[in-house]
């Protein structure tokens, strides 16, 4: 039987606590070889560094983890991934994990979503699953996060699962209080001697950028680096910048024509469209990742030039031989690229800040703005509305020069048959203050809920800021609470932050003016001011989809009550679409065409072009036809009794055909003898602006996606 004194021995041996020894006792539970370094120069270049965690991995099974993997297997599974892209980076096998999916990465506070293989060691541990990680340097392979919220979440986390970090000079365990001083103070070496890293490269990288010298920024076009040396870890050492011919005259070449276009950089792209930078030569393969072109789009043969690299080469002091660094200015540091005339003149007119401002400020919007997209294009865009001009337009490629005017139309086209269509819609009726309120409600809803959450994120930027105040109180007990009071207030205020606001579609002085704008709905439309009208029409309205041609414009309204409208409107020919202004392309055919072919061939070759269009067009172009002259055979002067008859029924609106069949004469001969004589046609009886047409489809209902809220 049992006695009394063993059973009270038996339970103070458990309640007993390890010993340091027990606690740093290995093999435990799984090991975790965690391997990085901090650069993908390291990784290609650094052989050691690499056979460093391969001797990590013996280190491992001499401590008595059991697993086939051997020290010899890891580095050459480690060098292969030096030489080419393996896409394996984890080995696993009996007791021993292999995880160097980090190498490469710095250890500079980077988000879990970039250190793939910390996060992978961060679950295991807090599941249990391992017991020691094993690093070749300390805890400087770990972190180096000067915010100092990594180094102390790994080590609380350490110290929960009584997990070990082992390196080639021994164990540690942050359960046992030394030890987590001493973890805790090694942290703060590492993020100290990144630090002075930092300073010391910035020193080295400012006296060398004080020389002139290339210091990793990007080289400016008409430029390129020579190389002058090698390092011994394969790197390129380079000298000052030289200009490369073939792209210092397409500089030279734009900023000509800026100085032409008076400063504009769309005008210039626009005039230099087709002119791209040639691709570099074979032997400068080293500038395809350095020049400032790489961000260029590109063309098949070569870098197109757009609006910001313009203002760009009109602006940059290196282009004339100036080196700009920071605070330092060195004049005749290298060759310009242009001459210092022509940069002086253009980078006078970029700097010159004088724009007359846009007379739309004092127009009203339109009344369907913000609410068109064109659907043209692989993503729909948002149509843009000229106020002075009154027009809606899609016009992104045109002022990107990139291409032309997808869609321009004057508002009447498309405010017409869409007010009306929405208006035969609507019978608010007894519902009217109904939904008025109910969107008046939700509008004041989001409104405090706006400013409840604006309060709380405050109060916890305060709060995180008064403990970070306790931070390095000396106690570890007291650190590790406010630690823990810290993160949970980070936490939750990074929620806070990540949680998505209320969208305020409507504010409720909008709903106010809805609600005395009803009543007279919809008898007196027209009569209401334009503002109004659009707001009226996004309470109503999520978006109108465009899809349009020459003749027709497919107009689908998405109701925000979730129903769609189908409308068909029909353009009216007219002769100022700038759809329909003359290329480069189509000039270049004109004058080839004109001077010899005959006009069944110039209407062939241009079948959207009227005879006048062709004809107007040659006249501005100054072009001549090679023709023989013909004097009419039919001509006769114009009598006294035809004067007479022709101011008689021109100025009481008689039409021109039946004019010029009384006189035996043309339409085109009514027209010029009414010019001469100076005869006023009555307003009636003038040309008239085409009237919109549209087909309108019954509503149905729309699947609630489509609404993209």
């Amino acid at each position: 039987m049992i006695t009394i004194d063993e059973i009270l021995a038996m339970r103070k041996n458990r309640k007993a606590k390890p010993t340091h020894d027990a606690l740093r006792r290995l093999p435990y539970k799984k090991a975790f070889v965690y391997g990085r370094v901090s650069s993908l120069g390291q990784v290609r270049d650094s052989k050691e560094s690499i056979r460093e965690i391969a001797k990590v991995v013996g280190l491992a099974k001499s401590d008595g983890y059991q697993s086939n993997i051997t020290a010899e297997e890891t580095e050459r599974w480690l060098l292969s991934i030096q030489s080419v892209s393996v896409a394996k980076k984890v080995m696993e096998d009996g007791d021993i994990i292999v995880d160097v999916r980090d190498l490469g990465i710095s250890a500079r506070g980077l988000t879990d979503e970039k250190r793939h293989g910390l996060t992978h060691l961060k679950t295991l541990i807090a599941s249990g699953e391992v017991g020691a990680v094993y690093v070749t340097e300390g805890v400087s392979r770990l972190s180096r996060d000067q915010d100092r919220i990594l180094p102390f979440q790994l080590l609380r986390l350490f110290k929960e699962q009584q997990c070990r970090l082992r390196t080639p000079d021994g164990v540690w365990n942050p359960s046992i209080e030394k030890d987590w001083e001493a973890l805790a103070e090694e942290f703060e070496d590492a993020i100290g001697e990144l630090k002075i890293f930092r300073r010391r490269m910035y020193r080295r990288k400012k006296d060398k950028a004080a020389r002139g010298e290339y210091v990793g920024e990007p080289v400016p076009p008409g430029f390129y680096l020579p190389i002058v040396g090698q390092k011994r870890d394969g790197r390129y050492e380079f000298g000052k910048s030289k200009p490369y011919p073939p792209h210092s005259e397409v500089c030279c070449r734009i900023l000509r024509e800026f100085v032409k276009q008076q400063g504009s950089a769309l005008k210039t792209t626009q005039a230099l469209h087709g002119v791209v930078f040639p691709f570099f030569r074979k032997e400068l393969a080293h500038m395809e990742s350095r020049s400032a072109l790489r961000v260029c789009p590109k063309a098949a043969n070569g870098y197109c030039i757009t609006p910001s690299l313009v203002k760009g080469v009109a602006t940059n002091l290196k282009m004339i031989g100036i080196w700009e660094w920071g605070d330092s200015f060195i004049e005749d540091n290298h060759e310009p690229a242009v001459s210092k005339e022509l940069f002086l003149t253009a980078h006078e007119l970029a700097i010159d800040s004088r724009k007359p401002r846009g007379r739309s400020v004092y127009f009203e919007p339109l009344e369907w703005d913000g609410l068109l997209w064109c659907c043209n294009h692989v993503e729909p865009r948002p149509l843009c509305n000229h106020r002075r001009d009154r027009d809606y337009s899609c016009q992104r490629d045109y002022h990107q020069g990139k291409g032309h005017v997808c869609l321009s139309i004057c508002h009447r086209f498309l405010d017409e048959p869409l007010a009306t269509e929405v208006l035969r819609q609507l019978d608010f009726g007894p519902y009217a203050d109904e939904v008025l309120g109910e969107l008046e409600a939700e509008a004041i809803e989001g409104k405090v809920e706006i400013a409840e959450r604006k309060r709380q994120i405050a109060d916890l930027e305060r709060r995180l800021d008064n403990l970070q105040s306790y931070f390095g109180c000396g106690d570890p007990q007291r650190e590790e609470i406010y630690w823990e009071q810290y993160n949970k207030a980070q936490d939750k205020l990074n929620e806070l932050k990540a949680r998505p606001l209320p969208l305020q579609r409507v504010a409720v002085a909008d709903i106010q003016h809805v609600r005395e704008f009803l009543s007279k709905l919809p008898y007196k439309w027209a009569t209401y001011p334009a503002t109004l009208r659009n707001r009226l029409l996004k309470l109503l309205i999520e978006r109108v989809e465009l899809h349009h041609d020459r003749e027709t414009i497919e107009a689908r309204i998405i109701w925000k009550a979730g129903l769609e409208q189908l409308l068909v409107i029909y353009r009216p020919v007219t002769k100022a679409r700038r759809e329909n202004r003359w290329t480069d392309d189509e000039d270049k055919l004109l004058r080839m065409l004109w001077p010899s072919s005959s006009q069944r061939i110039l209407r062939a070759a241009f079948p959207n072009k009227s005879w006048e269009s062709l004809t107007g067009r040659a006249f501005r172009l100054h072009l001549r036809r090679e023709r023989s002259y013909h004097p009419p055979v039919s001509w006769r002067r114009w009598t006294a009794e035809e004067d007479s008859k022709l101011a008689t029924s021109y100025e009481s609106g008689v039409s021109l055909e039946t004019i010029a069949t009384d006189l035996g004469r043309s339409k085109n001969a009514i027209e010029n003898r009414a010019a001469v004589k100076r005869l006023v046609r009555p307003a009636a009886a003038r040309w008239k602006k085409g009237d919109a047409r549209w087909l309108s489809h019954n509503l149905k209902p729309l699947h609630p996606a489509s609404l993209g809220r």
